[in-house]
């Protein structure tokens, strides 16, 4: 909402507390006050913590020039309304890249920004000549880089002369690749465009590194047509300038500040679509300098090229081990078998779990594993499978599940989210893992850094089905007159059989009529005797143990066990009906499940002598009925 007031912008700028020391800098500039008494102006204010901050920044981050008359760059000489928002406007200092005015949209909340700066509150004023004043209080301070040309430079002149801004960072490693490979008007060209160039001297690069920024690589470094400066970015993924129907590539910011006196962004590179010279896979760079203005949009200096792979997966885990896989890095290096199949040449993808995600398991089973170096192994081998999966294969449904490099275990794969913000997901030995950070590239395949350690289950049977959509349905069901409580007993052991999503469409489509009975909530007991026929109590039935029996006793009535077509997945036969197990040992505290495409029932479950069965409450609504005719009779 904006405030209306009869006073000038100077004159509110002299009573506001927040902004004395802005208002000290207006008045050792006369024309200044001039222009915020009388003209039609925008001003955007940093508030006095936002002048402190930037004071007690380093010497070496400062790249302004002192004597400029830095409270120029703070005023529009005409109105910038919100509604007029995104545009950009030079400063009435002249000479300088214009000031990007954009809006973040989270849901229904906007965000209002201009360069890095968020607008916390503004106001409306009148200047002495009636004319109308603008107001925006900002958060942060506004850099206020010169150039020494007569005209703010463009990104790709600022790639061939950093000095322009007085930048020390050396680039030319970078630019002596744009111009080989003839990419320059990437660069150059007008409008509102996201530029990263990474820092590295060209004397300092091997020949074949710098081959291997070619053209593609060039233009992976370029987001068009949208200007994002770091707080204005969305958490989803932008089309890089390299997209076509070979190869593409997709950035999204990451920040990783843990507070604000040290903050740490990165920009990553994502090859969802590779080629035989253009591995998939993500590749992270660290934003050394971001946010500097040029006349064609915002230029970010980051630590190294993006989209070239060049690390083992090993290498990234030991990169990554003082920041948060110290545990899985001592883990895998105390292993000789998994780290040796870990650093072959052959293709993987490996899960490594947090340290924090080892900190959250209970009950000494950390150690347990530390004692026992078979259960190490096996659950090391768990978090590798032999093949590259990334997130964007599972997004297109060309990966599911997968055996674990240990040749007996699966792991099942989802992704949640949107086509612009992906998370991957993973679900091993009962433990369903989130991708902290998915699909880092690597020369010998992907490493997805998760936050829960497989096979190390926390959740109790009741849990496990409220935590996982695939079954879901049938844990909406088992409320019904709470027969799921007793899953939430960790003093018992249960195999329970469980229908996934899939098996409960199937069965609407099947018998609509029996489906939508079973989901009033008004046959409870023939709800409760149909999930009893799927649930053995008492005992923890592995794939394995179903694979030397023949049969086993449910609560109520039996279920034959088979081999699969071909010897395929395990299946379950009751009375004539067949179910695959198409996701066996989800292991829970209490108990493991086993995912099956069907439900067992039949139409007379709900049903008596060919008619439906009377449940309590619709037995005494009957009696109120009869009663109530009877008695109007008398």
């Amino acid at each position: 909402m904006c405030l209306v007031s009869s006073e000038t912008l100077y004159e509110a700028l002299s009573k506001d507390p927040e902004l004395s020391e802005f208002y000290n800098m207006v008045n050792r500039e006369e024309v200044l006050q001039i222009l915020l008494d009388r003209r039609d102006v925008t001003l955007f204010a940093p508030t006095n913590r936002a002048l402190k901050k930037q004071r007690s920044r380093k010497p070496d981050d400062s790249k302004r020039d002192e004597k400029l008359p830095l409270s120029r760059f703070y005023v529009l000489n005409m109105l910038a309304e919100k509604k007029k928002f995104p545009m950009s406007i030079e400063p009435y200092i002249g000479g300088v890249a214009p000031l990007y005015m954009t809006v973040k949209e989270e849901g229904r909340r906007k965000e209002y920004f201009v360069n890095n700066a968020k607008i916390i509150r503004q106001a409306e004023h009148r200047g002495t000549e009636g004319k109308k004043q603008l107001l925006y209080v900002i958060d942060e301070c506004l850099e206020p880089y010169k150039p020494i040309s007569a005209q703010p430079p463009t990104s790709l002149e600022l790639l061939k002369q950093p000095m322009i801004y007085g930048l020390k960072e050396n680039i030319d490693a970078f630019a002596s690749r744009v111009a080989s490979e003839r990419e320059k008007e990437v660069f150059n060209h007008i409008g509102k465009h996201t530029f990263f160039l990474p820092i590295g001297s060209a004397d300092g690069m091997s020949s074949n590194k710098l081959q291997e920024i070619d053209t593609w690589v060039v233009r992976g470094h370029v987001i068009s047509n949208h200007v994002l400066f770091l707080r204005t970015m969305d958490k989803k993924s932008y089309q890089s300038e390299t997209w076509g129907d070979n190869l593409k590539v997709e950035l999204k910011y990451t920040n990783e500040s843990t507070k604000e006196e040290d903050e740490k962004w990165y920009i990553q590179s994502n090859t969802v679509q590779g080629d035989p010279r253009h591995r998939k896979g993500v590749v992270r760079a660290r934003i050394i300098r971001p946010n500097i203005p040029v006349s064609n949009g915002v230029v970010h200096l980051i630590s190294k090229p993006l989209m070239v792979i060049d690390k083992t997966i090993f290498e990234h885990i030991e990169e990554e081990r003082s920041e948060r896989l110290e545990q899985f890095y001592n883990l895998a290096n105390n292993n000789p078998k998994f780290l040796a199949q870990m650093k072959s040449s052959d293709q993987k993808t490996v899960f490594a779990p947090t340290d924090k995600a080892f900190r959250d398991l209970q009950g000494g089973k950390l150690q347990h594993i530390l004692t026992n170096a078979t259960a190490l192994n096996n659950l090391l081998e768990l978090h590798m499978v032999m093949r590259s999966v990334a997130t964007e294969d599972v997004w297109n449904k060309n990966v599911t599940n997968i055996l674990a490099s240990d040749n007996r275990r699966s792991l099942y794969f989802r992704v949640v989210g949107d086509e612009r913000n992906k998370t991957l997901t993973v679900e091993g030995g009962g433990v369903n893992a989130t991708a902290v950070q998915g699909d880092l590239g690597s020369t010998n395949g992907i490493l997805h850094i998760i936050d829960r350690v497989l096979g190390m289950p926390y959740l109790t049977v009741f849990s496990k089905l409220a935590h996982d959509p695939d079954l879901q349905t049938t844990f909406k069901l088992s409320m019904q007159e709470a027969w799921n409580q007793k899953l939430n007993d960790k003093e018992k052991r249960y195999t329970f059989f469980v229908p996934n999503r899939k098996a409960w469409e199937d069965l609407k489509l099947e018998m609509p009529s029996e489906h939508k009975q079973l989901h009033l909530g008004q046959f409870s007991y023939h709800v409760h005797k149909i999930l009893d026929r799927h649930l053995v109590v008492g005992n923890e039935l592995t794939k394995e143990d179903l694979e030397r029996q023949d049969q086993i006793q449910m609560v109520h009535g039996q279920f034959k066990i088979s081999p699969g077509f071909q010897s395929g997945s395990l299946t379950v036969e009751w009375e004539g009906l067949t179910a695959n197990i198409v996701r066996p040992d989800v292991k829970a505290t209490n108990g493991i499940i086993h995912v099956i495409d069907r439900v067992m029932m039949k139409r007379r479950d709900l049903t008596k002598s060919g008619t439906v069965s009377w449940c309590p409450s619709l037995l005494m609504l009957a009696f109120a009925v009869i009663t109530v005719l009877v008695q109007s009779k008398l």
